[in-house]
């Protein structure tokens, strides 16, 4: 079974790499190995550019296909293996045509938005943690969250909605737990690079996503509540005073290799 080296998972500071053209879709270009990261766990995809002999190709989403779950307690809907598909822009599918499996190519994604994601995902954690911390049973009343850019979120199915002093009480918590300023620690297990997780002091939480190192860059955390539906409960975090640094970001110089799948 073919699978595409995610070199977002060995390093999520790479913006660029070398790569070949593995298969070719009606819509999408599959790569040997990309460091797009797919849509997954809430994380919305990252969009870039990839440059071939014959001309340059958007690609406006990346998404995850295939792979076998993992049995793992804790790791719900992880999977070892699996290719990732770029999506290609509407404009440029008619040119597809023109490529060729095994052609040389260079994959760049856009950095701005990839760090933006990842501040957001980072924040979504302790949105999430400050939640459970203020009412526990909402871990198995979870039905959804969503990543983007400015803002991130989680659905629950509750008898009871949210009042002012919840969200107040939930966002004071999030902002305790970020002033403490400690290492964020994102690995996986030692058996599988696809068993990632996510640990903050004593916050642990499996999450394969991109994160950054400290909480300082997210800054204070404004949360709010929204009624979805009956019995269903929003809770969205922003972040207006945040600061998006991509100087981390780099060139794959090294042709990173995927080693565990």
């Amino acid at each position: 079974m073919r699978t595409t080296d995610k070199l977002y998972y060995l390093d999520q500071y790479l913006y660029q790499t070398e790569a070949r053209i593995a298969t070719l879709h009606a819509e999408a270009i599959e790569l040997d190995r990309t460091v797009a990261f797919p849509e997954g766990g809430g994380q919305e995809a990252d969009i870039g550019t990839i440059e071939t002999p014959v001309g340059t190709f958007r690609f406006i989403w990346t998404k995850r296909l295939y792979g076998t779950p993992l049995s793992i307690e804790g790791f719900t809907g992880a999977k070892v293996g699996g290719v990732i598909l770029h999506l290609v822009h509407p404009d440029d599918i008619d040119r597809l045509g023109a490529l060729e499996v095994d052609m040389p190519v260079t994959i760049t994604i856009d950095v701005e938005r990839r760090a933006r994601l990842t501040l957001s995902h980072t924040a979504s954690h302790f949105l999430y943690a400050a939640a459970l911390a203020h009412q526990s049973e909402l871990k198995r009343l979870t039905i959804g969250c969503h990543i983007k850019e400015d803002a991130a979120r989680f659905d629950f199915l509750v008898e009871t909605p949210f009042n002012a002093e919840d969200v107040s009480a939930i966002q004071a918590e999030a902002n305790r737990l970020m002033a403490d300023n400690l290492p964020i620690i994102t690995d996986h297990l030692p058996e599988h690079i696809d068993a990632r997780f996510w640990q903050y002091g004593d916050l642990y939480i499996p999450c394969g996503g991109t994160h950054l190192e400290t909480p300082d860059a997210v800054g204070p955390l404004q949360v709010r509540r929204k009624n979805i539906g009956k019995s269903k409960e929003r809770l969205l975090c922003s972040f207006d005073q945040a600061h998006i640094d991509t100087s981390a970001y780099r060139v794959d110089t090294e042709r990173h290799v995927e080693t565990a799948s």
